[in-house]
Order: structure tokens, then C-alpha cells, then sequence
């Protein structure tokens, strides 16, 4: 029995922390948020969002486990079987995280609440679709106040999203050097001259700076709110996100079955081989890493496992997720992530946000067509990826993708070719200090070997 632990994300809130003990995660409600707890419950907030499907569910025990002075309650709620952070998203992600932020502060205020958060780390995609994770997220509604959370709410969603709009999604990633928000400032300098045109963005971006920027006058009231205001604002800002899309994008691999060397039939015989292996090994949790267009995590997906579905390419699982979304796919959760770089630990002493790599915990890896561009590309050698593979999984299907190979001399054909190590003789002594070969085909007219390797010494 080991003691509570608290998380290292969760100690700004004075209503409660989130904390572990014995392989689970708790949150502990302080008595400074005891009223307003009692409000979210009483008003039928609650119940409301979580027949709704917008809220984690959570069970009420009455047990002080932590043994603070400070205890008011303790909630046991659904447990996530990862978590993603908003740059490891795709743009119809954060699109559908703000949008269902913004349905949360609508419905907060139809119960005499408000929502006084608005950060894009209060939501999780559980079971296909959005949810908000912080059930302390709400207090008692005051309509003579403004919204405390709308400058948030822009900094936090709408500037990563215009920028996505306006110059690149892979600006996304900004939110991870800016974990509060992006500063109104930077990201006015940085749209063009064509979002001017933009109502929306004048008023929620540049009309606030300016004003930010302007001397109040000593005799300046503060102007008056009110429910109708508030319901304005909001119903605005949903329109707004909801108006913003991405320009269409062919991207290096968001066709990468249909218009390159490979075809449909590689796909349907690669299928072939890894299929019976998902079955047999009996595997509960997957992660595809270059997932593309989720042909392989969808498979994994449709025999009940819980798929992470990885890749570089934010076109491929902006793709995808749309896909899942539309046809609810409930364990299938999207992650924005290159191997070679993914997200760092970040926050305080560097424990808040914890790196990708440290939570990708899976049975069992499926790297098909991806490990030459990694090796080639990225100069990664067979031993630096076995020894990352072996601390993530129990079972890898892996690749082997040979230098004769089409598409390994198309990625030749620009560089000089220094990897005299590039063999199947030298792949299988790396993955043979950590994995044994359980088995291994041959891919169906090509050169290509598919491996099911096991951990060694997993019982």
C-alpha cells in the first residue's frame, strides 16, 4: 500500500488537487469549494452534462485519503486510458474542444453557474469525442460580472486556431512554449492583413489589445454586464469557431495509398499479416505509430482494443479523427507526435505535462512502413529504435523495409547513402537484444518483411 501522491499538474486550484494511490486517480475536493460543489449538484448541472456526455463521470466517496486538514470530499472518476495535451491535437480538435468549452459556460449559466476556467488542458477525447475532465471548473453565477474566463478562453483557443487558419497548422505547436495562452500581441503580428476583414477578429483580438494598451481614465466606470450579455458573447464566440475551417491540403502522406508506389492491395495484404496477430496475442491497448490514414488503428480499433493512432502529418489525423468522429469510434484517441521530436516534459521542474515517450505505455506496437524513414531521414539507428520500442511495449509488429525497396531509394535519391548498417542482418541483431521473433512474412510481391516480435523475459 503505497501513500496518496499528489499529481504534479494539479496544485494551482485551491478547490482541490487530483492525486494517485494504487494505480488510480482521484481528485480531492477542498472545503473552500464546498458550496459551490453542493450548487453543482443540487442545480442538476451535473447530471445534465453527464447525460449529455460532456463531463468525466466520478463516484463521491466519503473518505479523507490524503488525511488533509482541507478535505471537504474525494472523487474516484472514469479513468483515462491516456492522456493527450492540446499541441499533441489536431485542428478539428481543438475546434471541438472549444467548441464544447463554449457549450459548458452556456449550460453552466441555464443552472446558475459559470464556467471559470477555460483552458484547452480541462478536456480529454474519451470515447470518440470531447470531455471536460475538471468536474471544479464551475462556480456560482454572478450575471453583474463579466466573464473571468474570457480572455483565457481567446488566448487559449481562438489565436491557436486563427493562426492554424491563417498561416499553418503546425503553429499548433505553439501552445507547447505557451501553455497558458498565446499572447494577444504575438499572434496579431503574426496574422495577415486578410484577417482584418474578419469581424470576429478585430473584436476578440485587436479591440482588446488596444484597449490593453490604452490609458483608462480616472473617472472610467466599469461597464455594466448582464445573463443577456454573457449568453451573447458566448452564442458569439460559437459562431465564430464554428465558422473557422482549413483551407484544403494535400499533404506528403494524407494520400499516400492512393497516389504513391504502394497501392490498396499492399494495404489489404499487409492487413492480412497483422490482423490474425492482433487476435492471437490477446493484446489490449495498440499504438500505430505513423498511423497515416488509420487503415491499421481502425483494424486494431474493430477487434476492441484501444488504439493510439501516432503520426507526424496533421492533415493525415485531422483526416482521421473527422473520420472517427463521424462514424463514433469510441477507442481510437489521434496524437499529433514525430518520434524524432515529440512533446518534451514541460511546467514546473519540468513534471507538469509529462513527455509523450513516458506515456506511450501500450502491449503492442504496429510500425509498418515507418521505420526507414526514420532510419534514412532521420539518421535513427535499428538499435535506438529497439531500445524506445522496448520500453513502450510487450508485443511489436515492425517493418522491415530493404534498401532495394522503391520507396528507400526514392529517399536515397537525395542524399548520400552512409548507412552501411541499413540490412536485415543488423535490424534483427538491434531488436534481438530486447525482443524475440515470434514470427515473420513476407509481404506479397515486394521485398518487404512484416516481424511479430515479443519482450523478452514478459511472461
Amino acid at each position: 500500500m503505497s501513500d496518496p501522491q499528489q499529481h504534479p499538474a494539479s496544485f494551482r486550484d485551491p478547490a482541490g488537487f487530483i492525486f494517485q494511490y494504487n494505480g488510480h486517480y482521484y481528485r480531492q475536493v477542498n472545503q473552500s469549494y464546498e458550496k459551490d460543489f453542493k450548487l453543482f449538484h443540487s442545480s442538476g448541472l451535473y447530471q445534465h452534462l453527464i447525460t449529455a456526455r460532456q463531463l468525466l463521470p466520478y463516484e463521491i466517496l466519503q473518505k479523507n485519503m490524503t488525511g488533509s486538514q482541507h478535505w471537504y470530499t474525494t472523487l474516484l472518476p472514469q479513468q483515462l486510458s491516456f492522456i493527450t495535451y492540446p499541441y499533441e491535437w489536431c485542428f478539428s480538435q481543438w475546434k471541438d474542444a472549444a467548441l464544447l468549452t463554449l457549450d459548458l459556460a452556456a449550460e453552466g449559466i441555464k443552472y446558475g453557474m459559470v464556467l471559470k476556467d477555460a483552458t484547452p488542458f480541462n478536456v480529454q477525447f474519451v470515447e470518440g469525442r470531447p470531455m471536460l475532465i475538471d468536474s471544479l471548473s464551475f462556480e456560482a453565477y454572478d450575471e453583474t460580472r463579466p466573464w473571468k474566463a474570457y480572455r483565457q478562453f481567446v488566448e487559449c483557443f481562438i489565436t491557436p486556431i486563427l493562426l492554424a487558419k491563417y498561416q499553418s497548422p503546425a503553429l499548433l505547436k505553439l501552445f507547447q512554449l505557451y501553455p497558458d495562452g498565446l499572447p494577444l500581441p504575438m499572434v496579431a503580428g503574426m496574422l495577415p492583413m486578410r484577417s482584418w476583414f474578419n469581424m470576429n477578429v478585430l473584436l476578440h483580438v485587436r479591440l482588446p489589445l488596444w484597449l490593453s494598451s490604452s490609458k483608462p481614465s480616472a473617472h472610467q466606470s466599469k461597464p455594466t454586464f448582464s445573463r443577456q450579455k454573457m449568453t451573447h458573447l458566448i452564442g458569439n464566440l460559437r459562431s465564430f469557431v464554428n465558422a473557422l475551417a482549413l483551407p484544403a491540403v494535400t499533404s506528403t502522406w494524407n494520400n499516400y495509398y492512393e497516389e504513391t508506389i504502394l497501392s490498396d492491395e499492399y494495404a489489404r495484404d499487409r492487413m492480412e499479416v497483422v490482423q490474425p496477430w492482433l487476435k492471437k496475442t490477446d493484446v489490449q491497448t495498440v499504438a500505430d505509430i505513423g498511423a497515416n490514414t488509420g487503415y491499421y488503428a481502425l483494424a486494431a480499433a474493430a477487434e476492441g482494443k484501444f488504439t493510439l493512432a501516432v503520426d507526424a502529418d496533421i492533415a493525415c489525423l485531422d483526416n482521421l479523427y473527422k473520420e472517427i468522429r463521424r462514424n463514433k469510434v469510441a477507442n481510437v484517441v489521434t496524437i499529433w507526435a514525430d518520434l524524432t521530436q515529440s512533446s518534451p516534459a514541460i511546467g514546473w521542474a519540468n513534471e507538469e505535462r509529462a513527455s509523450f515517450t513516458s506515456r506511450l505505455k501500450v502491449d503492442m506496437i504496429l510500425a509498418l512502413a515507418v521505420i526507414h524513414h526514420l532510419c534514412i531521414s532521420k539518421n535513427i539507428s535499428f538499435a535506438q529504435l529497439a531500445l524506445l520500442f522496448s520500453k513502450a511495449c510487450s508485443w511489436l509488429v515492425i517493418e522491415f523495409v530493404p534498401k532495394t525497396d522503391p520507396k528507400v531509394q526514392l529517399l536515397l535519391s537525395s542524399r548520400e547513402d552512409i548507412f552501411s548498417f541499413y540490412s536485415e542482418q543488423y535490424f534483427i541483431e538491434a531488436f534481438a537484444a530486447f525482443f524475440s521473433i515470434e514470427e515473420k512474412v513476407k509481404v506479397k510481391d515486394t521485398e518487404r518483411i512484416i516481424f511479430l516480435m515479443k519482450k523478452v523475459g514478459r511472461d
